[in-house]
């Protein structure tokens, strides 16, 4: 019953979202609402390694760039369909995962190790990305050649096909994650206790590594998403540390290690980053990081499960209340009977 739950309430929020998709809304609003959409995906994909496994990754945005350059170049050079370009993307973020990920599982470096592997993959790719000027640009970017309104070329003149294709994706990723039930179970018992988990003969590598290469496979399907999207890309913007720190963010503010986690932390950050940077970001530019750092800091001290964990301890205090309650009317009821 309880995985049902998870299938049912995907469905509830697709048929929603789908609703408020064909609802005239403002074009600010609607973009506001495919970046959530966006980063729900994205946090959902990154917490399947780093949520679930405890790997934490804060260079998750060098995945997202190759992706995405993969997916441009190819449109470019050889007119290749994004669609074909995005699985490519997604092959190559697998392969550039793997450059840390098979390393670092094998020898069991975790922790920290793990964390500085990936920062350090996202500064080597940002940097070729820069360097790489005849074929990416450099630190000027690359632009996607406008095409007419086409399906095939994944461009759009309206707001509204991105929003469902994005939804989709969403509703793809929560659907994988829910079905990887023993994958899921298995990560989650290598996160506790490694040692304890191979000796249960769960295969610590090989699940370690699965987890990794559908995270980078998903992210970079994302970043093939992201610049048909916002059709301009540069090494600084989509492989540097802020796109790599909105993953984690969403993740572990919304509940990291859980399915709908990542989506109730997107649809909290995402909306208010951009509401701070429209209002007053020309005044106060960087205050939606303080935002964060603030909403970081509650989380860990008074929700270290995340915001999705609210409803629980709701609960579990109001069973404490009725249990004192209990406790207390059985000693005064005792102490009647004494008397």
């Amino acid at each position: 019953m309880k995985l049902n739950k998870y299938l049912i309430i995907s469905i509830i929020l697709t048929l929603v979202l789908a609703i408020v998709g064909f609802v005239p809304i403002p074009v600010h609003i609607k973009h506001i609402l495919i970046l959530t959409l966006f980063y729900a995906y994205m946090g959902t994909a990154w917490n399947i390694m780093c949520g679930y496994a405890g790997r934490l990754s804060l260079g998750h945005s060098a995945f997202v760039a190759i992706g995405a350059y993969t997916t441009l170049i190819l449109f470019r050079q050889i007119g290749l369909s994004p669609w074909l370009g995005m699985i490519l993307g997604g092959v190559l973020a697998v392969g550039a995962m793997m450059l840390i990920a098979y390393p670092c599982f094998r020898f069991g470096l975790v922790g920290p190790y793990f964390t500085l592997a990936s920062i350090a993959v996202m500064e080597i790719v940002q940097n070729l990305l820069t360097s790489m000027r005849g074929l990416t640009g450099g630190s000027l970017g690359l632009s996607l050649p406008y095409k007419a309104t086409s399906l095939a070329a994944f461009q759009f003149d309206g707001k509204e096909p991105y929003y469902f294709i994005i939804l989709l994706f969403w509703l793809i990723a929560v659907i994988l994650v829910w079905k990887m039930e023993r994958t899921r179970y298995y990560l989650e018992a290598i996160r506790e206790d490694q040692d304890a988990a191979a000796a249960l003969g769960i295969s610590v590598n090989k699940n370690l590594i699965k987890a990794a290469i559908i995270s980078a496979f998903m992210v970079g399907i994302g970043g093939a998403f992201y610049v048909q999207y916002f059709r301009y890309i540069d090494p600084a913007s989509i492989g540097g540390f802020s796109i790599a720190l909105n993953l984690a963010l969403v993740a572990i503010i919304g509940g990291s290690g859980t399915i709908f986690g990542p989506t109730i932390g997107a649809a909290i950050l995402i909306p208010l980053s951009e509401i701070l940077r429209s209002s007053v970001g020309s005044h106060l530019p960087g205050l939606h990081l303080l935002v964060y750092g603030i909403l970081l800091i509650i989380t860990i001290i008074y929700l270290p499960r995340g915001v999705i964990s609210i409803p629980g301890l709701i609960k579990a205090r109001k069973e404490h209340k009725a249990n004192l309650a209990m406790i207390d009317s059985g000693a005064a009821g005792g102490s009647g009977i004494n008397e």
